[in-house]
């Protein structure tokens, strides 16, 4: 248990959003709905979008109980998305490549009126499109990455840093209000219920 305020246990709470996810269905074709992607890169949007959402909800974890529960219920995700399937071994590797993107500088371009800075999402983009095994532009060599880059589909990493937004989003409105809620003391079958609540809602939305 984490507190006397809190009756959900971090196991509980490392597995709410990753059921949720599930339950919700391939982010392809919910957040990324209408896209026109070539079939080679639709893995590496879905990996990348499902574990930008699992490392927005550690962030909101960290912030409502700290670094320690966080790193707990990380390290418990990470198990039960290894002990599924493969397609969920590319999920924590896609966990692994955006915390790392998440952690490099942040990235300027010039502009008319002075530099700009780049949304942080368009550097977790690259280093998904260009890190994932199975990736048409996947490369374990840097400098190679660059050649790989230039290559890309035009507006292909746009695309996808732009789900990216769209799913960081969608967590933090679907689990902000609810860890505010847990924290005051909610039983877990009324969390339960109201991700239900959720989940469908989100379907509905997405038709």
């Amino acid at each position: 248990m984490l507190n006397r305020k809190i009756n959900i246990s971090i196991y509980s709470l490392a597995l709410l959003p990753v059921d949720y996810l599930d339950r919700l269905g391939d982010p392809f074709e919910t957040t990324c709905a209408g896209r026109y992607i070539e079939s080679g890169c639709r893995p590496v949007f879905t990996s990348g979008i499902r574990a930008y959402q699992l490392v927005t909800y550690l962030r909101l974890v960290r912030e409502h109980y700290g670094r320690g529960v966080a790193n707990q219920i990380g390290s418990y995700q990470r198990r039960l998305l290894q002990s599924a399937n493969d397609s969920m071994d590319r999920d924590v590797i896609a966990i692994e490549l955006v915390r790392g993107a998440l952690e490099s500088e942040r990235v300027t371009a010039d502009a008319y009126h002075g530099s700009v800075e780049i949304p942080i999402e368009m550097n977790i983009a690259l280093a998904l499109l260009l890190g994932m095994p199975g990736s048409p532009y996947y490369s374990s060599d840097a400098e190679h990455r660059i050649v790989k880059a230039s290559s890309m589909e035009k507006d292909l990493d746009w695309s996808l840093s732009q789900c990216l937004v769209k799913a960081g989003e969608e967590i933090e409105r679907i689990f902000s209000p609810l860890l505010a809620c847990i924290d005051s003391g909610v039983r877990v079958d009324h969390v339960e219920d109201w991700l239900s609540d959720r989940q469908q809602a989100g379907k509905i939305n997405y038709q």
